[in-house]
């Protein structure tokens, strides 16, 4: 199914699945994939960064198989035609199991991220700025795609001896949906070390307090955060 529009993420997308990344790429541009390996007959995924939907014409093909011991395939496709392919001996995924995919577009490759790991770097062998479409096929259950733009950060010296960060914001920074509140989801993949989670969003002139909570089961809170007023209470 293909999407079209600039959502910050597309939330339980069907697979094989299409959409439009605003603007293409643009170095910073972080794009995860969350989902689950299904455990069917299928023995390969992919995720492809491509111009338009014919498939013609893919800048990343990262192709995840579960054959010959399990090996990732990386390629690029230009006007119908596959390049070399780069083979990695090693295969991060397994059947059943949920998953945790980021992408970092970085203006000489795309650094490849499997559940908080760095797991590949992939050269560019076209310009990145020509992509503007992100498929994702194969035998996986998505939860959501999602896209950030990072801040990239400049250190200026003031002074002898005295540094300060200048944060520089891209041009680019896609809006956030709104969503219903009180907000339930799950997190895929679990929390694991170097996880982050980021809340954004507006405090309505009326509120008298919000929060937020890690939940294990209906009766455990790990961590719960409230705020009233001026004053944030954790515990």
């Amino acid at each position: 199914m293909a999407f079209s529009g600039a959502p910050t993420a597309y939330l339980n997308p069907p697979v094989p699945f299409s959409g439009t990344i605003e603007g293409g790429l643009q170095d910073g541009l972080q794009i995860t994939v969350s989902g689950t390996i299904l455990n069917s007959s299928g023995t390969r995924f992919s995720v492809d960064f491509q111009t338009g939907f014919s498939g013609n014409d893919i800048a990343f093909h990262f192709n995840p198989r579960f054959e010959e011991g399990g090996y990732v395939v990386c390629n690029t496709k230009l006007n119908g035609s596959w390049g070399p392919e780069e083979r990695k001996r090693e295969l991060p995924f397994q059947k059943g199991m949920p998953f945790h995919l980021c992408f970092l577009v970085q203006s000489s490759d795309f650094k490849v991220m499997v559940n908080g790991n760095v797991f590949v770097q992939y050269f560019h062998r076209v310009p990145f700025h020509r992509v503007d479409t992100l498929c994702v096929n194969g035998s996986v259950l998505l939860s959501s795609v999602s896209f950030q733009t990072q801040t990239v950060i400049h250190t200026v010296q003031s002074v002898p001896g005295q540094m300060f960060s200048n944060p520089v914001i891209p041009p680019m920074m896609y809006p956030h949906p709104a969503y219903p509140m009180p907000f339930i989801t799950t997190i895929p993949g679990g929390l694991y070390p170097s996880k982050s989670i980021i809340l954004s969003g507006t405090v309505l002139p009326s509120a008298q307090r919000c929060g937020s909570c890690v939940k294990v089961t209906a009766s455990e809170w790990p961590w719960m955060a409230s705020t009233c007023l001026n004053t944030a209470i954790a515990w």
